[in-house]
């Protein structure tokens, strides 16, 4: 099966300016991807970046589905060499940012199926990729993407330390987080100049509107914008929260000379139930 969006294709000199591509090639670390991720009958997968179908051809093999994303025109006619023995593979020709997922996975999920998402995701833009899968409503199980390290560290970190930031409490508020193993730059071509590193994200159940969704985020990056200052001080800085910053917190039990990398995500949760009960 083989499906294209009716997208105006970019010219492929470019659209690789702005791709980021680093191609899987070690069949090993291949190998050991499916193992970790273990795809079966029961789930379809979208795959993001599926370059010329390395990882493709082994989701295909087992799970039940497989929608492979790829933007890169070079890469979509391989692509479909590679999966065309495959009646549930399908390619599609589209830019992930801007496509509809909850109508990608539409045509494909059925009663029972788990919905998956998978792929090497392209450095530049792998952050936006993420950001926008956990706040999509599509009923997505899990998902698994081979990432810079660096970026891979700042998802799964935890309060108190460095790495731990706007990112880090997002992701952690949307799903369940885990560090899957660091992958060497030989491990690809045209070769990296960092390590990367597999994650797996499982969404946690929805129970807040849209707009709590938009007043945490909000708050949280509000929160970290100045993080080397208190919250106190760095919410009195922002334009929205800087007239209420000192009730909120008491009325959120936070002690304000705390700085934004010691709150857990719940107390970021909890200072956004604050805010929308002051606002009521």
């Amino acid at each position: 099966m083989k499906v294209h969006t009716n997208l105006v294709k970019p010219g492929v000199s470019e659209a690789k300016k702005r791709l980021g591509q680093h191609f899987l090639k070690d069949t090993g670390v291949l190998d050991r991807i499916i193992r970790w991720i273990e795809p079966s009958a029961d789930q379809v997968f979208i795959e993001i970046g599926a370059g010329k179908g390395a990882l493709s051809v082994r989701l295909a093999e087992k799970a039940g589905a497989l929608a492979a994303v790829e933007l890169d025109g070079d890469c979509v006619s391989v692509l479909e060499e590679t999966l065309a023995p495959f009646d549930s593979a399908a390619v599609v020709w589209d830019d992930i940012l801007g496509l509809d997922l909850a109508e990608l996975a539409g045509k494909y999920l059925r009663p029972g199926q788990n919905l998956r998402v998978a792929g090497n995701l392209p450095y530049n833009i792998g952050t936006a990729i993420i950001v926008k899968l956990l706040r999509s409503d599509i009923p997505i199980e899990a998902m698994f993407f081979m990432l810079q390290l660096e970026v891979a560290e700042r998802i799964v970190a935890r309060p108190e330390t460095r790495e731990y930031g706007v990112l880090s409490v997002l992701c952690r508020h949307y799903a369940e987080a885990r560090m899957g193993f660091k992958v060497s730059p030989a491990c690809f071509a045209p070769r990296p100049k960092v390590m990367s590193a597999l994650i797996s994200l499982h969404p946690k159940p929805r129970d807040k509107n849209a707009e709590w969704e938009a007043d945490f985020e909000e708050l949280v990056k509000a929160c970290f914008a100045h993080r080397r200052k208190t919250l106190a001080n760095s919410l009195s800085r922002n334009a929205r929260f800087g007239g209420t910053a000192a009730g909120l917190l008491e009325k959120a039990g936070i002690d304000g000379t705390r700085r934004a990398e010691s709150l857990s995500v719940s107390e970021y949760e909890h200072l956004a139930d604050a805010f929308i009960t002051s606002k009521s």
